[in-house]
């Protein structure tokens, strides 16, 4: 930008701008929109676009004053009075917050937006609440058993300096390590990170919104939670041989005829003994880590 030949002369007006400070969504978030307004007295040849061009009046971006760095112009309107007379309206625009301390109310002073809420999914089981296996009385499994498993989640909402998406990457398949809202390690999982970046020629920062699932510890330990756990069972195994040593072989029934259902396994891979009649079987479950665990307090989302 530069001075137009054809503006003759620019001044701020006092009496006629327009200033105001809201605050919305439950007094977490305050906006500021002020103006400037400006008596431009031009050449008679001039055109709005000298206006809009010359370098006297704010560029986008820039901010209203010392005091009010981060809230920046974002509109400009200029209305013709005379040939030579023109009036410029600047729109300025900004979230802006305080704290104790600091002298210029940043966005990124704002306190975080926290939701609670809950989700329910259905997921295939085979055990009943108690963990017995659900089979029938021939110690078959029977397939196609679901049960509704409620989760409790969180949305948080802040403004953040920095956003690094390969770290962004990293959370997305990890629990916590570390106690998060109250939840210990391993009950917390990062389902949604994302990020919109604001620009102000003062400062750029990231509106970030992080959603966390967390899972009660169902027959479980806490840091277990997120782990697949499955009946340990299969068509083949263990079995010690002379000498004191194991191998693994194909399960068979009575008759020494491969067996076509799974039997159930203990710990080591030894096939379970049979309940006694009228007792339930008690099956071993196996447990997998599937996630990384990484300090869910280290986003700074809150």
């Amino acid at each position: 930008m530069a001075l137009r030949p054809n503006i003759l002369e620019v001044t701020l007006m006092w009496s006629a701008p327009a200033y105001s400070i809201t605050t919305s969504d439950n007094f977490r978030k305050t906006n500021a929109k002020f103006q400037k307004v400006f008596q431009v007295v031009t050449k008679p040849e001039a055109v709005a676009a000298d206006l809009y061009f010359d370098e006297r009046f704010p560029s986008p971006a820039d901010s209203f004053s010392e005091d009010f760095p981060f809230v920046a112009a974002e509109a400009m309107s200029v209305d013709q009075i005379s040939p030579i007379f023109w009036m410029a309206t600047v729109d300025y625009n900004g979230e802006i917050a305080y704290e104790e301390g600091q002298s210029d109310p940043s966005p990124l002073f704002a306190p975080p937006r926290i939701d609670w809420d809950d989700v329910e999914t259905e997921e295939e089981t085979d055990e009943d609440f108690n963990g017995k296996p659900i089979q029938t009385k021939n110690k078959e499994p029977i397939e196609g058993v679901a049960a509704l498993i409620p989760d409790q989640t969180v949305t948080i909402k802040r403004n953040l300096l920095l956003f690094n998406p390969y770290v962004q990457a990293r959370y997305r398949r990890s629990v916590n390590s570390d106690f998060f809202l109250g939840w210990p390690p391993g009950t917390a999982k990062l389902v949604k990170l994302s990020a919109s970046n604001v620009v102000t020629k003062e400062l750029a920062y990231w509106e970030v919104t992080g959603q966390v699932r967390f899972r009660f510890p169902y027959r479980t330990t806490p840091e277990k939670a997120w782990y697949k756990r499955v009946r340990h069972e299969g068509y083949y195994e263990r079995m010690t041989v002379s000498g004191g040593g194991t191998k693994i072989v194909r399960a068979v029934d009575d008759n020494k005829e491969p067996m076509t259902r799974k039997v159930l396994l203990d710990a080591q891979g030894f096939r379970l003994a049979e309940a006694a009649e009228g007792e339930e079987q008690i099956a071993h479950w196996l447990e997998f880590k599937l996630y990384d665990s990484l300090p869910y307090n280290a986003l700074g989302l809150i």
